[in-house]
Order: C-alpha cells, then sequence, then structure tokens
C-alpha cells in the first residue's frame, strides 16, 4: 500500500502543481489583457498611439518623458475617483475629462486680471 502511495504520489503531485501553473498563466493573461484594454482606451482619449509613451521594445521602460508624465497623471485620474468622480453620482474622472482627444489639453490658465 505504501509503494503505491509513493508511485503515484509524485505524478500526482507534478499534475497539481502543472494546474496551478496553468491557473497562474491564465491570470497573468487576464491581467495583460485588460492592462492593453485600458491602455487603448487612454490612447484614444489623448489622440495618440502606443510609441508617444511606450518603448515598443520594452513596453515597462519608462525612459520616456510621456511615459513619466503618463504615469503621475494616471495616478492624478485614480485620486479623482477616489475622491467622487467614480461615475457613481456624477462624472467619471478619465484622461478625456481635461484631453478631449487632444494630447496637450486647450485649457489655459486665467490672468489674474480675468480671474474675478
Amino acid at each position: 500500500m505504501q509503494r503505491a502511495s509513493k508511485r503515484y504520489g509524485v505524478p500526482l503531485l507534478f499534475f497539481l502543481a502543472s494546474l496551478a501553473q496553468a491557473e497562474s498563466v491564465t491570470q497573468f493573461v487576464t491581467k495583460e489583457e485588460k492592462i492593453r484594454e485600458e491602455m487603448i482606451t487612454i490612447s484614444r482619449e489623448l489622440g495618440v498611439t502606443c510609441t508617444e509613451c511606450h518603448n515598443v521594445t520594452n513596453f515597462r521602460e519608462d525612459s520616456k518623458k510621456s511615459f513619466q508624465v503618463g504615469k503621475e497623471h494616471m495616478k492624478i485620474t485614480q485620486m479623482l475617483k477616489d475622491n467622487g468622480f467614480d461615475g457613481k453620482k456624477g462624472p467619471m474622472s478619465t484622461c478625456y475629462m481635461c484631453h478631449r482627444g487632444k494630447l496637450r489639453p486647450d485649457f489655459k490658465e486665467p490672468t489674474p486680471d480675468k480671474a474675478h
């Protein structure tokens, strides 16, 4: 009886490990798909393509200034969502909220004499 458990135990262990690996690959792919969908939405809201912010040979590289600025803007957008601009009772904070399909928003800071 002890031999049977040893004989079947190791293959069973490898089989279960492969299932766990397959699950983590599935989770990884799902996460990557969600990121890609979000990036497509952001690129449309800004009127740009991936190459504006990303090095296409390494999408995680943050050497481009526009990547760094975009990362900071994403933090601002998330902060706004966390503080009421979540789309539940009013507008949702998105890149389009300010950018309106342009990389550089048209907003101009009012001059002090026109502020009041």
